[in-house]
């Protein structure tokens, strides 16, 4: 029975892509790639009351919330216009998430993208719920970026 549904999971899961809106940064793409390009730049922006919950190396971000662990890992890197993460840690379910910089101007343009494996019941639970944190996600990046 077991492998039964082990096999029933795989055939449910299915690949959720997500392309995020595009957000005008007013610094060079080579210097925000530079910033994302190593995470333990951050450790100093982390409010006092998260930095226990929040694990911060060069290559990868760990964070405690609900009694989950959800990470990130950098898995490649194309400068100055790529920086690709993946699930890192015990995440409920494997994604990929792209960082995309393109020049525009002075500054450059973000564009956050998520492939994500997920089975039938995460995908009803979170729905368009995915769309709406890439977003929010890609415009707090931006307002931090931006100032």
């Amino acid at each position: 029975m077991a492998s039964y549904t082990k096999y029933l999971g795989k055939i449910n899961m299915g690949n959720t892509h997500i392309t995020g809106d595009i957000q005008h940064i007013n610094k060079p793409a080579d210097i925000v790639f530079e910033l994302f390009s190593d995470f333990s730049r951050f450790q100093d922006k982390i409010p006092e009351d998260k930095k226990g919950q929040v694990t911060l190396t060069k290559d990868t971000i760990i964070a405690q919330a609900q009694g989950m662990q959800m990470g990130v890992q950098v898995t490649e890197r194309q400068a100055p216009s790529l920086i690709v993460m993946q699930q890192y840690g015990t995440t409920p379910f494997a994604f990929t998430l792209n960082l995309h910089l393109t020049p525009a101007g002075e500054g450059c343009d973000l564009q956050l993208e998520l492939d994500a494996e997920l089975n039938m019941m995460i995908k009803m639970m979170l729905g368009g719920k995915l769309k709406d944190f890439v977003n929010q996600f890609s415009e707090q990046l931006a307002k931090g970026l931006n100032q």
